[in-house]
């Protein structure tokens, strides 16, 4: 489904709820202090907008990594778990771990070139932390988990990734989640996520993300096509 598409009037969308664990502190406010005690802040809509801008950024550097993994064969006894750490000097820090299958999500651990399904992790309670000059002007902070998994085409150099996440920025974090009659589509030869969408709320604000296939994705709020983001610089664009 593209979101271009529904920007002229193809389709239509209903609202999907997404139930949050907490609120979620806006770039540009990190440095606020704000005690357990105090009320969680409501945010605007731009501002709601602006978070769904990080976690789309997020799952589109972190998820093709299921594809383009080339490690080494590990010992048998580890057949088809890879760590793998993100190197030093890009917008993401930290590490994840990679599963691999043959024979679906039932099947036996297999090397990542052998696979038909996969997942990919955050391990335990570490996240990854992003380090985006978002818009130019500041170095936003912000954490991502992550619990992808989904079916794999060696042979299209595809995969059709389905799960959930969190964001975190400052003190406060949320959920986030890939329907599951909508995964997100990457291909090996794309930067993007070819198609796909995920859910997020904040401050009783719903969004849906739709992924392109290009360096775009939509948010529609209350299933409306209401902004536009850049993938590359994380800027989140309304729609006039």
């Amino acid at each position: 489904m593209k979101f271009n598409e529904m920007m002229k009037g193809r389709y239509w969308v209903g609202v999907l709820v997404l139930l949050m664990a907490g609120g979620l502190l806006m770039a540009g406010c990190e440095s606020d202090s704000v005690s357990p005690d105090d009320p969680v802040p409501e945010l605007t809509e731009l501002q709601a907008a602006q978070l769904a801008g990080r976690v789309a950024f997020g799952i589109s550097e972190v998820g093709p990594r299921i594809l383009t993994f080339r490690g080494s064969k590990p010992r048998d006894k580890d057949l088809g778990v890879y760590p793998y750490e993100f190197p030093a000097g890009g917008d993401i820090t930290g590490t994840i771990v990679l599963e691999y299958f043959e024979g679906g999500a039932e099947g036996n651990h297999s090397s990542w070139e052998e696979a038909d399904y996969g997942l990919l992790y955050t391990p335990g309670s570490t996240v990854l932390t992003a380090a985006k000059d978002i818009g130019g002007t500041e170095v936003v902070l912000f954490e991502v988990s992550f619990n992808l998994f989904g079916d794999i085409n060696q042979s299209a150099d595809r995969a059709d990734i389905l799960g959930s996440g969190n964001l975190t920025v400052g003190s406060f974090s949320s959920d986030f989640m890939i329907p599951e009659d909508d995964p997100v589509v990457l291909l090996g030869v794309s930067s993007f996520p070819e198609s796909g969408m995920f859910l997020l709320t904040v401050s009783g604000i719903e969004l849906l993300v739709i992924y392109d296939g290009d360096s775009t994705a939509g948010v529609l709020v209350g299933g409306v096509p209401a902004y536009v983001i850049d993938l590359e610089t994380g800027d989140v664009t309304p729609i006039s």
